[in-house]
């Protein structure tokens, strides 16, 4: 069980080189994780003229693997639109401690929606993030629970947490992916707790702010 890098410039050969190591393991039943649902079609004609046939194996984006895990055993929580999220936002904003007036401002809450999406992105808890941040993504967060809903974020954090403390998890499947030019916290995560379960390859360009992080 190992994470390994394939790591080099645009036009290297790493595409080439994942898609390979994916046909020699069609046995185990592996997954190649690629960025866009209009990439999948795209990956498997691409596989097929190379293999001729495909028995085993899934190619998916990093969301149907995250959603995979995430909702294994009890099928987890429904997940919120982006309307009831932001009205979610703006709320945690208006209840937050001195954030009564800019949360009142035109625009504040697509500004501040995208602020935690991204704390989320990262698996950050609200200790980790600015004060002047933290009360709002506490009580984000709290509105989430009461109303018993994952946003997209909160299912992403829900399934590393699952992948690392569930036994059950994850068969021992390799996972692949390739055509990232970085990955968020919560991808890298999700990959170094499979990579303890299996084996795991990733296609990074030599720019990547992860490579140092994987390593």
């Amino acid at each position: 069980m190992a994470l390994s890098l394939v790591v080099g410039p645009a036009h290297a050969g790493k595409v080439a080189l994942l898609l390979e190591r994916y046909l020699s393991l069609l046995d185990r039943d592996p997954w190649l994780i690629v960025p866009n649902r209009g990439d999948v079609e795209q990956v498997e004609r691409d596989l097929l003229a190379r293999a001729g046939g495909l028995v085993g194996g899934r190619i998916s984006t990093f969301d149907g693997l995250f959603e995979l895990l995430a909702r294994g055993g009890d099928g987890g929580r429904p997940l919120i639109g982006e309307t009831g999220r932001a009205r979610l936002v703006r709320e945690a904003a208006r209840a937050a401690p001195g954030d009564e007036i800019s949360a009142r401002f035109p625009g504040f809450g697509d500004s501040l929606g995208a602020v935690l999406a991204e704390i989320e992105a990262e698996l950050l808890d609200a200790e980790q993030v600015p004060s002047a941040l933290a009360a709002t993504c506490r009580g984000y967060r709290s509105r989430l629970e009461t109303l018993g809903v994952w946003d997209r974020d909160t299912l992403r954090r829900r399934a590393v947490e699952r992948l690392t403390g569930d036994l059950a998890a994850w068969d021992g499947a390799p996972v692949l992916a390739y055509g990232f030019e970085d990955l968020t916290g919560a991808e890298w995560r999700l990959l170094e707790a499979l990579s303890v379960r299996a084996d795991v390859h990733v296609s990074v360009p030599y720019e990547s702010g992860r490579v140092a992080y994987a390593s």
